[in-house]
């Protein structure tokens, strides 16, 4: 089975990469690697001091976190000639050729950005994305944010989804949640998060495998584009970073499993085989 990945040049998207590589009987054919922004972003001009500490501490946070428990070196593990790099997603169409020749029975995304139906109609109709937020309750940008926010640690996780023209509305296949623990903060559960599914990137490849020899498409849920809340990067602002750290010093999940805060659980897709 051929499979073409899509994703971000982030350690987190690497980690993605790595238990993937681990699977027989595959074969990752190409890698279009997507520049992604900064890790650790500068704060904008027009912060406060105090935001600006709140910012950097944020970003750091989310570095370390993040440094613990990713280190698959990409460079190392592939061919140069395996790996083709993107500046924007757009570069995808000047690839059709490419892409095309590589007749990949998978593409994997993860960590990159909206693509357009022109770009959708080049790739696999088994286009799958790894979110790092549970459909349909957390959707679009910056969901691993929004379940800290909301005092609701309990409904942060991932999804992998199809594909297709509506932003984060396609088929879901699998949902995960990690194990949280005491002493977890909010990038600790994202980078497990990312960890956990990635774990069980075997059932996803194994269910496709299944559906493409039984001639199963993809699916439509209709009403799934109605469900949850759909988030823009505009929701989210720098001043929600003092309920975080200054309300609540990261401690949300020590709350939760002390009791101090309840959080509805989601319901969970898992893959069936």
């Amino acid at each position: 089975m051929k499979i073409l990945v899509i994703c971000g040049n982030h350690k987190r998207n690497y980690n993605f990469i790595e238990y993937l590589k681990k699977l027989d009987n595959i074969e990752i054919s190409k890698i279009l690697l997507y520049s992604r922004e900064d890790v650790t972003p500068i704060a904008p001009d027009n912060l406060n001091s105090n935001l600006k500490k709140l910012w950097q501490l944020h970003f750091d946070k989310r570095l370390d976190a993040e440094n613990k428990r990713f280190n698959f070196n990409l460079s190392e593990n592939f061919d140069e000639k395996d790996i083709t790099k993107i500046k924007n997603v757009d570069e995808i169409l000047s690839k059709q050729n490419e892409i095309k020749k590589i007749k990949a029975d998978i593409c994997f995304l993860s960590g990159v950005p909206i693509l357009s139906q022109k770009i959708l109609n080049i790739l696999p109709k088994f286009t799958i994305n790894l979110h790092l937020g549970i459909i349909p309750y957390y959707k679009g940008a910056i969901t691993m944010f929004w379940p800290f926010l909301f005092l609701e640690p309990a409904m942060a996780g991932t999804t992998y989804h199809i594909v297709n023209s509506s932003i984060d509305a396609g088929e879901i296949l699998h949902n995960n949640v990690p194990v949280l623990e005491k002493g977890d903060g909010m990038h600790d559960v994202a980078a497990k998060s990312v960890v956990e599914a990635n774990k069980d990137i075997h059932l996803i490849v194994e269910n496709i495998k299944n559906r493409i020899s039984r001639g199963i498409n993809p699916k439509f849920d209709l009403g799934l584009e109605s469900k949850g809340k759909l988030f823009y990067k505009s929701d989210w602002k720098p001043s929600m970073l003092k309920i975080i750290y200054e309300l609540y010093d990261d401690k949300i999940v020590d709350l939760y499993l002390n009791k101090e805060i309840n959080s509805k659980n989601p319901k969970l897709k898992k893959i069936e085989m």
